[in-house]
């Protein structure tokens, strides 16, 4: 089953660059590997979202980077880096009071 939730990829996108730190509204990025729901041309589970800065003016931004694979991981690594961005965003979000997981 796949989560969709636009209210949680907004907050998400509130947040800091992951990856670079830039302030900043940021862009909720999916995950871009199998174990998150990715799969041609479906996009991963929206839980399976962090936040990436966009481009800017002559500068491609952590989005465009992490889509075009230009982080020169290898998939396992890729997977990892991507597992601990989910837990990072999660974990913030938990910790400032953003997020309330109720059962």
């Amino acid at each position: 089953m796949i989560f969709r939730s636009e209210s949680y990829r907004r907050l998400v996108a509130t947040m800091p660059c992951i990856r670079c730190k830039r302030a900043g509204p940021s862009q909720a990025a999916h995950a871009n590997t199998a174990p998150f729901g990715k799969g041609g041309q479906i996009k991963a589970n929206d839980w399976a979202v962090f936040p990436l800065c966009a481009d800017r003016p002559g500068e491609l931004g952590c989005h465009s980077q992490h889509d075009r694979y230009l982080d020169g991981l290898s998939k396992s690594e890729r997977i990892d880096m991507e597992a601990m961005y989910i837990a990072q965003t999660f974990g913030a979000l938990m910790s400032d009071g953003s997020l309330e997981v109720t059962a």
